[in-house]
């Protein structure tokens, strides 16, 4: 199938140096005369699996060399920018992202025409997050802004100034695992007392994107900013239909306490948010009866590489044609904002 476009390649700094590289000299100072050190690439952002290397996603020669000249544009995401929420220090926070975005800039988007990256925020000061959205937004090849969440639900005042600058700029937010959820304070928590392994962390991922996606439904972020879109990427899918049902269940019994939110919860998600289809995604064999129950427009395809991507490209190409290019294609197209780019 050609024009596919990858909505999530991960990429993968190598040395410190390449964000000091970035920074004014009191920073690099006490960047590299402290503790501070270059967050891990492992098998998940922010977390390190023991015997799972990551293999590839530095070079940016290669990683053009490696796509199919048929497909369309690939979203580049740092997988070290987005492990921030569980740091306490913001000041560290938000300079270590705004580096990390100026690497990837100067380093990778001239290694390929169909390159986009994402605008990587810490959420922890939403001021700073979006001034950083407002000082590379402008750049055509930026498709998306990205974070991790913390453990205040998207649906809350807090994100206000992240959502404002990312519409206004026509930017979808995507958000994405930082690897710290349930650990440690800060991230988003996990029922119960925590998960022990990362197995079954990974496993219990999705009770995050669950509470998310309620709280900005009925918080009523789409009725505030109606041009927002939200891709929630690292999470799966297959949680996102029982949680529509139950709230256009309880919204119907219940909308006098929200008036704001005046159609069915399922007809904003419809409309406004996208679930990335990746190596975290329940690629079972009821993949397709499961798809089903979403809005058609709602499914993107994203490779997760350098990660194992359990051969999520190949079954996808294998659904019927109309469903295949919806989701490897067209849907992201009316989500990201892509376009031609003249590069000189």
């Amino acid at each position: 199938m050609k024009g596919v476009i990858d909505c999530e390649r991960h990429i993968l700094l190598t040395s410190l140096d390449q964000v000091t590289a970035r920074l004014d000299p009191a920073w690099v100072t006490r960047m590299t005369e402290s503790e501070f050190r270059l967050p891990p690439a492992g098998p998940h952002a922010g977390v390190q699996v023991e015997g799972a290397p990551v293999v590839g996603g530095t070079d940016p020669a290669e990683v053009a060399a490696s796509l199919d000249p048929d497909d369309g544009e690939v979203v580049l995401i740092p997988a070290q920018g987005i492990v921030t929420s569980g740091w306490l220090n913001i000041a560290t926070a938000t300079t270590f992202v705004r580096a990390v975005n100026d690497h990837v800039v100067a380093e990778w988007l001239h290694a390929d025409p169909r390159f986009r990256f994402a605008i990587v925020v810490a959420p922890h000061d939403p001021g700073q997050a979006a001034a950083e959205i407002r000082r590379l937004g402008d750049n055509p090849a930026a498709a998306a802004v990205c974070m991790p969440l913390m453990a205040i639900n998207m649906g809350q005042v807090h994100y206000h100034p992240i959502y404002e600058a990312a519409a206004e700029l026509g930017l979808p937010v995507m958000v994405h695992p930082g690897g710290s959820e349930g650990n440690v304070v800060g991230p988003p928590v996990l029922g119960g007392v925590g998960p022990r392994t990362p197995e079954e962390t990974f496993s219990l991922l999705p009770q995050v994107a669950q509470a998310n996606l309620s709280s900005l439904l009925f918080d009523g972020i789409f009725s505030r900013f109606p041009d927002l879109q939200v891709i929630f990427a690292g999470f799966g899918f297959a949680w996102a239909p029982p949680v529509l049902w139950r709230a256009d269940t309880e919204w119907r019994g219940l909308r006098v306490e929200v008036p704001w939110v005046a159609d069915p919860p399922s007809t904003y998600a419809a409309e406004h948010v996208k679930l990335v289809v990746d190596a975290a995604a329940e690629l079972h064999p009821e993949f397709s009866s499961v798809a089903a129950m979403l809005p058609e427009g709602m499914l993107l395809y994203g490779s997760d590489a350098p990660y194992d991507d359990q051969g999520v490209r190949g079954r996808l190409e294998g659904l019927p044609p109309e469903v295949a290019e919806r989701l490897l294609r067209d849907n992201a197209k009316s989500c990201l904002r892509l376009g031609s780019l003249d590069r000189g």
